[in-house]
């Protein structure tokens, strides 16, 4: 079993696709006149995976939280810094992994995850 489609609620259809492809990278499947549409997908990584996103005037309702799973948080962490995400705080250890969280401007939090076991044997 696998994840195919996420939904991520956003009020400005046009800087959203902004940041999911010039900030973090991800591509849209086709050319789509954002103008035209409530729902656009977001391809990941080129992969059959996709964040739909929707059109939501309501900010104050439910938002998302999405865990991006990475090889490298740190190199991620940078790179995306350096894209203008601003992050919660430094990335952080647990027993599962190395992490750091950020937002979009609509309110859903996103989570780098870098999966590691620290736990000692």
């Amino acid at each position: 079993m696998k994840i195919k489609h996420v939904t991520v609620f956003v009020s400005d259809m046009e800087e959203a696709v902004g940041f999911f492809t010039e900030k973090l990278g991800f591509s849209t499947p086709e050319t789509i006149p954002i103008d035209k549409y409530n729902e656009v997908p977001i391809r990941i990584n080129n992969a059959d995976q996709y964040l739909n996103l929707v059109m939501d005037e309501n900010k104050d309702g439910f938002k998302s939280r999405i865990i991006l799973s990475t090889d490298d948080c740190l190199k991620d962490y940078h790179q995306l810094k350096t894209q203008g995400i601003d992050f919660k705080g430094q990335p952080q250890y647990l027993s599962s992994g190395l992490y750091a969280e950020f937002c979009d401007n609509y309110g859903n939090e996103y989570v780098l995850l870098e999966e590691r076991d620290y736990t000692e044997v």
